[in-house]
Protein backbone atom coordinates (compact mmCIF):
# COMPACT_ATOMS: atom_id res chain seq x y z
CA UNK A 1 0.00 0.00 0.00
CA UNK A 2 1.25 3.64 -0.86
CA UNK A 3 1.39 6.30 1.41
CA UNK A 4 -1.19 8.88 0.28
CA UNK A 5 0.63 12.31 -0.83
CA UNK A 6 -0.74 15.64 0.69
CA UNK A 7 -2.16 17.68 -1.61
CA UNK A 8 -0.36 21.07 -2.42
CA UNK A 9 -3.88 23.39 -0.62
CA UNK A 10 -3.45 20.95 2.45
CA UNK A 11 -0.10 21.94 2.51
CA UNK A 12 -0.65 25.76 2.12
CA UNK A 13 -3.40 25.47 4.65
CA UNK A 14 -0.85 23.55 7.71
CA UNK A 15 1.77 26.17 6.99
CA UNK A 16 -0.51 29.38 7.33
CA UNK A 17 -2.04 27.32 10.50
CA UNK A 18 1.24 26.87 12.06
CA UNK A 19 2.53 30.54 11.52
CA UNK A 20 -0.68 31.94 13.07
CA UNK A 21 -0.16 29.46 15.85
CA UNK A 22 3.32 30.91 16.18
CA UNK A 23 1.91 34.63 15.77
CA UNK A 24 -0.58 34.46 18.25
CA UNK A 25 1.75 32.42 21.16
CA UNK A 26 4.31 34.82 20.99
CA UNK A 27 2.49 37.88 22.46
CA UNK A 28 1.01 35.09 25.10
CA UNK A 29 4.56 34.16 26.35
CA UNK A 30 5.48 37.56 26.02
CA UNK A 31 2.63 39.08 28.24
CA UNK A 32 2.92 36.04 30.66
CA UNK A 33 6.86 36.72 31.45
CA UNK A 34 7.53 37.55 35.12
CA UNK A 35 9.65 40.37 36.15
CA UNK A 36 13.23 40.10 37.53
CA UNK A 37 12.61 41.96 40.76
CA UNK A 38 13.80 41.59 44.24
CA UNK A 39 13.53 44.02 47.45
CA UNK A 40 15.56 46.62 48.17
CA UNK A 41 18.83 45.85 50.79
CA UNK A 42 17.42 47.40 53.68
CA UNK A 43 19.07 50.80 54.44
CA UNK A 44 18.25 54.25 55.68
CA UNK A 45 16.35 54.83 53.31
CA UNK A 46 14.54 52.21 53.08
CA UNK A 47 14.20 52.06 57.09
CA UNK A 48 13.02 55.51 56.64
CA UNK A 49 10.35 54.51 54.34
CA UNK A 50 9.01 51.76 57.04
CA UNK A 51 8.88 54.25 59.54
CA UNK A 52 6.62 56.53 58.09
CA UNK A 53 4.35 53.70 57.76
CA UNK A 54 4.64 52.66 61.40
CA UNK A 55 3.71 56.48 62.00
CA UNK A 56 0.90 56.48 60.20
CA UNK A 57 -0.88 53.49 61.09
CA UNK A 58 -0.07 53.67 64.40
CA UNK A 59 -0.75 57.67 65.24
CA UNK A 60 -3.40 59.11 67.14
CA UNK A 61 -2.83 62.70 65.85
CA UNK A 62 -5.30 64.33 63.12
CA UNK A 63 -2.45 63.93 60.43
CA UNK A 64 -2.24 60.01 60.66
CA UNK A 65 -5.68 59.44 61.12
CA UNK A 66 -6.23 61.41 58.09
CA UNK A 67 -3.43 59.55 56.19
CA UNK A 68 -4.71 55.87 57.24
CA UNK A 69 -8.20 57.18 55.94
CA UNK A 70 -7.11 58.66 52.07
CA UNK A 71 -4.74 55.79 52.22
CA UNK A 72 -6.98 52.40 53.12
CA UNK A 73 -4.91 51.55 56.46
CA UNK A 74 -5.92 50.55 59.37
CA UNK A 75 -4.77 51.63 62.55
CA UNK A 76 -2.41 49.31 64.08
CA UNK A 77 0.33 49.21 66.53
CA UNK A 78 3.97 49.90 65.21
CA UNK A 79 5.41 47.10 65.28
CA UNK A 80 2.89 45.34 62.93
CA UNK A 81 4.54 47.28 60.32
CA UNK A 82 7.74 45.14 58.58
CA UNK A 83 9.95 45.57 55.86
CA UNK A 84 9.63 42.50 53.20
CA UNK A 85 12.67 40.70 52.27
CA UNK A 86 10.55 37.79 50.52
CA UNK A 87 11.83 37.90 46.81
CA UNK A 88 8.59 36.09 45.69
CA UNK A 89 6.89 38.94 47.56
CA UNK A 90 8.49 41.43 45.89
CA UNK A 91 8.11 39.85 42.68
CA UNK A 92 4.36 39.76 43.46
CA UNK A 93 4.42 43.76 44.18
CA UNK A 94 6.18 44.50 41.49
CA UNK A 95 3.61 43.21 38.51
CA UNK A 96 1.30 45.01 41.07
CA UNK A 97 3.22 47.65 41.25
CA UNK A 98 3.77 48.14 37.35
CA UNK A 99 0.05 47.22 36.08
CA UNK A 100 -0.77 50.29 38.18
CA UNK A 101 1.31 52.74 36.46
CA UNK A 102 -0.13 55.36 34.33
CA UNK A 103 1.66 53.75 31.23
CA UNK A 104 1.71 50.15 32.60
CA UNK A 105 5.31 48.58 32.88
CA UNK A 106 5.23 44.95 33.89
CA UNK A 107 8.50 44.18 32.16
CA UNK A 108 10.64 46.50 33.63
CA UNK A 109 13.14 45.13 36.52
CA UNK A 110 12.20 46.40 39.85
CA UNK A 111 13.91 46.62 43.28
CA UNK A 112 11.12 47.54 45.63
CA UNK A 113 10.55 48.91 48.99
CA UNK A 114 7.80 46.50 49.86
CA UNK A 115 6.09 46.95 53.70
CA UNK A 116 3.30 45.14 54.96
CA UNK A 117 0.73 46.49 57.21
CA UNK A 118 -0.35 44.12 59.26
CA UNK A 119 -2.11 41.47 57.85
CA UNK A 120 -4.16 43.10 55.06
CA UNK A 121 -1.98 45.83 53.73
CA UNK A 122 1.53 46.30 51.18
CA UNK A 123 3.24 49.64 50.59
CA UNK A 124 4.98 49.40 48.06
CA UNK A 125 7.54 52.12 45.62
CA UNK A 126 10.13 51.61 43.75
CA UNK A 127 12.89 53.98 44.35
CA UNK A 128 13.48 54.93 40.72
CA UNK A 129 10.15 55.83 40.15
CA UNK A 130 9.51 59.58 41.15
CA UNK A 131 6.70 62.33 40.96
CA UNK A 132 8.88 65.11 41.58
CA UNK A 133 11.08 64.74 44.80
CA UNK A 134 8.51 62.18 46.07
CA UNK A 135 8.51 58.40 45.69
CA UNK A 136 5.20 57.05 44.09
CA UNK A 137 3.53 55.00 47.04
CA UNK A 138 0.56 52.25 46.24
CA UNK A 139 -1.22 50.43 48.54
CA UNK A 140 -2.08 46.86 48.27
CA UNK A 141 -4.29 44.06 49.81
CA UNK A 142 -2.50 41.01 50.79
CA UNK A 143 -2.83 39.37 47.11
CA UNK A 144 -1.75 42.63 45.57
CA UNK A 145 -4.93 42.15 43.14
CA UNK A 146 -6.92 45.44 44.59
CA UNK A 147 -5.10 48.56 44.68
CA UNK A 148 -6.42 51.13 47.79
CA UNK A 149 -4.19 54.08 46.91
CA UNK A 150 -1.77 55.64 44.81
CA UNK A 151 -0.12 58.85 46.60
CA UNK A 152 3.31 60.70 45.86
CA UNK A 153 4.87 60.78 49.66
Amino acid sequence: MRGRRMSPAWRLFLFVFSIGVALIASPVKAANREVASVCQPVDTDYDNFVDDYRTIVSGVDSFSIGERSSLSLPQLPDDSVTAVSDSTTCNRAAIAYGLNLSVPDTTTSRQLYVVRIGPTRYAVADPQMNAGEFLINMIFDSSFTTMFAKVAR
